[in-house]
């Protein structure tokens, strides 16, 4: 399923908003932790400065250091001899044992020193400032990284909850402007929908104050293509209208006299070829009858009456078969259904399919006409034993003058399925084109029950 314009910009403008919150928020953490630990590490080297006094430890001569400066925060001084011993030399000592990297210091030169950053035997992180003082011993400093590491957890939740705010506002805001400047379009949409359903008065889509220049000129392009359409199409369903009914008596006079001319006449090669005008006659009343019922589909809505579905149906099958002379199975239930429903509009549908049915299969090939109902619905279906449709072109069948590569050289108009989808959809019904048990075309018509 493809996403809609808005969710896409919606979508990127929330991807765009949280990279870049997310990308300040964690370079604002960052800036802010190296401060800190810079600020941790100037602390440990201030102390370390403030006074150690280390000489070789013996009995006699015992390391001290300076008491921290007032106000300070506390960093713990001990020291570490050679051998890895630690030596407390400062009144607050630490758990913190010497590793190899103190060890290596102590053993150094004076003046070589490392930071590093721990966990003491209690749990505690601590940041460690390890400085050989004298040759064979090294004075560290220790201060708790607990309070640096509170803050920065503080920060990090601080900057979390505010960038998902700002993410959900931003977003909140880009949708809101987008579907403002995407209403327009989806009233393109609906006009557009609405000129492919056939209807002419269909409210021209509106691009309110502020829209994009684009959407406008969608708007106004659509809108104009809107009133040209339905223009064109009223001209055309007009002078269907009057062609048809200017042709109806000229034809019934020609029909007429050629029916009197077969009556008289006694040589049977004129009496063959007005036979075949006749057929010819017949096949033009049957266009000008199918062009009428297409226009009338757009007139004023016609009565709507009780009818029994089962009765219109053996009627419609009995007017089928005495026109082509061949038989149409009949499939309906025992019981009559009943239900409100336009009978021309009836009469179209099943005269229609079954016509088409009976021209396009052989003799010997079944025609079928079934009938059948629920509490919702009821279905007719028409089958033959004919060629079929094939999938591709089962839209295009239902199109005005479409007619298959198979049709072409067979009587016909190509209006009768047109016909029959414009009386289906003016009943609310829904019409199926696929492949029947018999080989040939399936035409479904799903009606729905009124009442």
């Amino acid at each position: 399923m493809r996403r809609s314009l808005r969710t896409t910009v919606a979508l990127i403008v929330a991807a765009t908003l949280l990279f870049t919150v997310a990308g300040l928020a964690a370079a604002v953490w960052l800036l802010t932790r190296n401060t800190l630990m810079r600020s941790v590490d100037a602390s440990l080297v201030s102390r370390i400065q403030a006074g150690i006094f280390l000489t070789p430890p013996d009995e006699e001569n015992i390391p001290f250091v300076r008491p921290p400066i007032p106000g300070q925060p506390t960093v713990i001084v001990d020291a570490v001899l050679g051998d890895g011993e630690v030596y407390d030399i400062d009144t607050q000592f630490s758990d913190l044992p010497a590793d190899a990297a103190d060890v290596e210091i102590a053993l150094s030169p004076p003046g070589t020193s490392a930071f590093s950053t721990r966990v003491t035997p209690s749990g505690e992180t601590v940041r460690v400032y390890t400085v050989a003082v004298v040759e064979g011993a090294a004075a560290r400093a220790i201060r708790s990284l607990e309070e640096t590491q509170s803050n920065l957890v503080q920060l990090a939740t601080i900057l979390v909850l505010g960038g998902g705010v700002a993410v959900v506002v931003g977003a909140g805001a880009g949708v809101l402007a987008v579907r403002r400047s995407t209403n327009p379009l989806v009233e393109v949409a609906g006009a557009v929908s609405a000129l492919s359903r056939g209807e002419r008065d269909a409210q021209p889509p509106r691009a309110g104050r502020g829209a994009p220049r684009e959407v406008v000129d969608v708007v106004d392009a659509t809108t104009a293509l809107q009133r040209e359409l339905a223009r064109s199409q009223a001209q055309q369903e007009q002078l269907v209208q009057d062609a048809g009914h200017e042709l109806r008596t000229p034809l019934a006079s020609l029909r007429a006299n050629v029916q009197f001319a077969a009556r008289t006449v006694t040589d049977e090669t004129t009496a063959q070829s007005l036979s075949a005008a006749q057929s010819e006659l017949d096949e033009l009343g049957r266009l000008v009858e199918e062009l009428l019922a297409l226009a009338a589909r757009d007139e004023q809505a016609r009565e709507i009456v009780e009818l029994d579905i089962v009765g219109a149906a053996q009627a419609a099958a009995r007017r089928s078969m005495r026109r082509w002379s061949r038989t149409v199975t009949v499939e309906v239930p025992d019981e009559p259904i009943v239900m409100r429903i336009d009978p021309i509009g009836l009469a179209e549908m099943l005269g229609n399919c079954l016509d088409n049915a009976m021209k396009f299969t052989p003799q010997e090939a079944p025609v079928v006409l079934a009938v059948s109902s629920d509490d919702m619905n009821v279905t007719l279906d028409v089958r033959d034993g004919g060629p079929g449709i094939a999938e591709e072109e089962r839209a295009a069948v239902l199109e005005r003058f479409h007619r298959t590569a198979d049709a072409r050289g067979l009587p016909g108009s190509g209006l009768g399925l047109s016909i029959v989808a414009r009386a289906v959809a003016v009943a609310d019904g829904e019409l199926e084109l696929g492949e029947a048990p018999e080989g040939g075309l399936l035409v479904r018509i799903v009606l729905p029950r009124q009442g």
